[in-house]
């Protein structure tokens, strides 16, 4: 399955699970991964802290690390122009809708609104898993939305096949305790224990932050692992008419055939065994 990632790696520290599951992962040929912004991290500052979870990675070859967008779309009929959107733009123009490309993203979507603006046509070339919006109900408000809500605009008035992964599914079966997460991928190598260690690093930094999403200080959801699990058919679907983001970022639905995909479950215990198989070198 040819993969591209789109990440804001660096906001926190799930997106480094993700990338070390998506790379390690037989079943995923990564060809790259696009960096994009938050309000306190340049896209250049993600494609350093991606290159950095490569190089805790027992790989033979590294994805390319390409730098996207800083800042969201200012409109949404302004795409921005880069690297990053430059790669997706060459990389999907490769595929049909007969085999099209997943693109995955993990962060703000400024770069895949962008290159769909550019190039309304890969909208038949590619597909779209995405960990966005905080639920249906609760629609925009949520991390990767909130950076960049004009670019869900763009995308939600294309075609593209979508699923969505929401935070709010996230935290019901993606959060990970640190005595769960020690009991898991404790000292199994020296990859696990990087990734161990960033979550014992989110805690002490940031327990009220934990509180107040999980409960608990020591417990966090790693919520863009969301993407991983669906491309490794790790997840149970419903599929809902397409809507429309509206600037209070609520979700307008509306009638008609086009709908997308939601992640209602993630089978998360065999998600989990996957990637402790895949770190054990």
């Amino acid at each position: 399955m040819d993969v591209l990632l789109s990440t804001d790696v660096g906001a926190e520290i799930d997106d480094q699970w993700a990338i070390a599951h998506l790379a390690l992962s037989p079943r995923v040929n990564l060809l790259g991964i696009v960096t994009t912004h938050t309000p306190y991290l340049t896209a250049q500052s993600s494609a350093e802290i991606a290159q950095e979870v490569l190089n805790h990675l027992p790989l033979r070859e590294k994805p390319p690390v390409v730098p996207g967008s800083s800042t969201p779309l200012e409109s949404a009929d302004k795409p921005q122009q880069n690297e990053g959107i430059a790669f997706i733009l060459e990389t999907a123009r490769c595929y049909s809708p007969e085999k099209p490309l997943t693109l995955l993203t993990i962060g703000a979507a400024t770069d895949a609104a962008s290159a769909l603006l550019l190039d309304p046509s890969i909208a038949q070339r590619v597909r779209m898993v995405s960990m966005a919006f905080h639920s249906v109900q609760n629609g925009g408000r949520e991390f990767n939305v909130q950076n960049d809500p004009k670019a869900w605009q763009v995308i939600l008035e294309t075609s593209v096949p979508l699923t969505i992964g929401s935070a709010e599914m996230c935290i019901r079966y993606l959060t990970l305790s640190r005595e769960r997460a020690k009991e898991l991928f404790g000292g199994i190598s020296q990859a696990a224990d990087y990734l161990v260690g960033l979550l014992e690093w989110w805690f002490a930094e940031h327990s009220d932050t934990c509180r107040a999403v999980t409960g608990k200080e020591d417990a966090w959801p790693i919520w863009d692992e969301t993407v991983t699990a669906h491309l490794l058919g790790l997840t149970e679907v419903e599929v809902l008419p397409r809507p429309r983001l509206l600037d209070n970022l609520d979700l307008e639905f509306r009638s008609g055939e086009d709908t997308i995909r939601w992640i209602k479950a993630v089978h998360s215990d065999a998600l989990w065994s996957d990637l402790i198989a895949l770190l054990r070198w």
